[in-house]
């Protein structure tokens, strides 16, 4: 069960092409939580590309948004995660994503997700 948890999160990590519009939270989190509850079956699923998808853009980005951030000399909003530690637990991602009152979860997941580094990673 434990490898399946992290296989799904691997899974939900991983890179695929990049969509061109946002995602809210209200839309990812549904894909998302399938994933995780699909065990091994999350690698045939079609939620998968979707929510992979979504995931390296808004992960590209926050590291792109830090390193810009920095360049212009200001405290990012979060602060990356310790060498060696940058691992993204999927399971925790989520957790996260289900505090987010449903009124508000029209919100872009790349918010969502710099609220979440920021409150597990701040400078």
């Amino acid at each position: 069960m434990k490898q399946s948890i992290s296989l799904v999160a691997s899974t939900i990590m991983l890179s695929i092409a990049v969509p061109a519009s946002a995602m809210p939270v209200s839309e990812f989190l549904p894909k998302a939580d399938k994933l995780m509850k699909a065990g091994m079956g999350a690698m045939f699923s079609k939620n998968r590309k979707p929510v992979m998808a979504e995931m390296e853009k808004v992960t590209n980005g926050y590291r792109a948004d830090i390193k810009a951030a920095r360049a212009a000399g200001k405290t990012p909003s979060s602060c990356p995660p310790p060498k060696g530690k940058g691992k993204l637990n999927g399971k925790e991602f989520i957790a996260h994503l289900k505090t987010i009152p449903v009124a508000q979860r029209n919100m872009e997941v790349k918010t969502a997700f710099h609220g979440f580094m920021k409150k597990k990673y701040p400078c």
